[in-house]
């Protein structure tokens, strides 16, 4: 899976595995980078429904270059900028020294972002890989430094499985052979295959 060319599919769907809520994320390209746009539904709290837009742009390596997010029909809304190397700024360029470092980001309302260090890093099964994330409640519209692992546990042509830890919380995540998540158990399902057309690009390292 890791480092062969694959494709990327233009829309996918999840749902929550429990409670109410949908996703739609579009990805696009260019030469240099590309975009991540998607509309969440999904639950702020118990028996409240919350409207997040977001954007993620990666370059071609992976990396987090951008990210903003807005509750949709509100005021409130988050942007901060990255070199791609960890180095991060808000949106008035004011450095953010306590994400210095994060390549990565994990977003609270999706497992988009589970993919990211998926692609972006060269994995050995059962050898795990620790890295600081900037880690975005959604719902809050907060950060900060978070410490994960990823270990791959098993993988062929179609899929793989990796082992998250953050903290005390562990999971099994199932990916497909782009690295885009199928099941995260307990939090995410995808609602439907990729679509059969999509768009080629390199994998990660």
């Amino acid at each position: 899976m890791i480092g062969v060319r694959v494709m990327l599919p233009t829309y996918v769907i999840w749902k929550p595995s429990t409670g109410a809520g949908y996703e739609h994320l579009a990805i696009s390209e260019s030469e240099e980078q590309l975009t991540v746009d998607s509309f969440v539904i999904g639950e702020s709290e118990p028996d409240k429904l919350a409207r997040i837009q977001y954007e993620i742009v990666l370059d071609r390596s992976w990396a987090t270059r951008k990210v903003s997010i807005r509750h949709w029909g509100g005021q409130k809304a988050l942007c901060l900028l990255s070199d791609g190397n960890g180095q991060w700024t808000d949106e008035a360029g004011q450095p953010i020294a306590e994400l210095a470092g994060c390549v990565d980001i994990d977003l609270s309302c999706t497992p988009f972002t589970n993919t990211l260090p998926i692609r972006r890093l060269a994995f050995t099964p059962n050898v795990p890989q620790e890295i600081d994330v900037a880690y975005f409640s959604a719902y809050e519209l907060t950060w900060r430094r978070v410490r994960q692992q990823y270990t791959l546990l098993a993988s062929d042509a179609d899929t793989a499985v990796f082992e998250y830890r953050a903290g005390a919380f562990v999971q099994n995540i199932t990916v497909d052979a782009n690295g885009l998540v199928l099941l995260y158990p307990e939090l995410f399902v995808r609602e439907r295959p990729l679509a059969a057309s999509g768009i080629e690009v390199e994998a990660g390292k």
